[in-house]
């Protein structure tokens, strides 16, 4: 790895990283002591920021299957073009409120829920998505089979995900309106937290694969 390319990556990780936390102490602060104001409600800054996020994803997906596309790799470019997909999907969602809108108009109404788990009905849409992210991850992980950095960040925002999944669909009408506040301003920034790792492990194996690229016509 190049000086240049040193200084990108870190460069990448450190905006990555800064902007989106500045941004989410700007909301906190902003809206003191009502701190969940701007994160915890629906069609907030928060909502803005992560759904910037999550498009910025998707374009970073697509930018290396172009990139792949381009160099004759068909199979890793088909693999980041349905990763962009799905980010894209995912910024949607949480821009037009879907699964809100699916949970609260229909699923709710019609009190279907799991009984088997402590969720209020309708609260399951979000558990589908991430079972579905978690079926097609087996297929998408030879992206960063070379990239063992970009392959942990990723990971780690699959994890911290999950985790934001299951905070979102466990049944928040059991505390307070103190703590159904505090908890759900956890879930957004959770959220937050693993849309910048998957943004940082998409651009890492971007930059290495471009790297590698330009080192292999140097070599030819």
């Amino acid at each position: 790895m190049n000086d240049l390319t040193r200084r990108l990556r870190r460069t990448l990780l450190l905006a990555s990283s800064l902007l989106p936390l500045s941004m989410t102490a700007i909301f906190i602060v902003g809206r003191w002591p009502e701190y969940w104001k701007w994160i915890a409600s629906e069609d907030t800054p928060m909502t803005s920021l992560e759904v910037a996020v999550m498009y910025t994803c998707a374009l970073a997906a697509w930018a290396a299957a172009a990139m792949h596309h381009l160099r004759g790799a068909a199979d890793p470019a088909r693999r980041w073009l349905v990763l962009g997909a799905g980010f894209l999907f995912l910024s949607l969602d949480d821009r037009f409120a879907i699964h809100e809108r699916i949970r609260d108009q229909f699923l709710a109404p019609h009190a279907i829920s799991l009984p088997f788990l402590p969720l209020a009905p309708g609260d399951f849409v979000l558990l589908l998505y991430m079972l579905g992210g978690l079926l097609v991850l087996p297929w998408l992980l030879p992206l960063w089979r070379q990239h063992q950095a970009a392959r942990r960040r990723f990971l780690t925002g699959v994890g911290v995900a999950a985790l934001a999944v299951l905070v979102d669909a466990w049944d928040i009408h059991r505390l307070d309106l103190a703590g159904q506040r505090l908890l759900q301003t956890v879930e957004e920034c959770l959220e937050l937290a693993a849309q910048v790792l998957f943004l940082q492990g998409i651009l890492l194996a971007w930059l290495a694969d471009a790297q590698a690229g330009d080192e292999h016509r140097e070599m030819s």
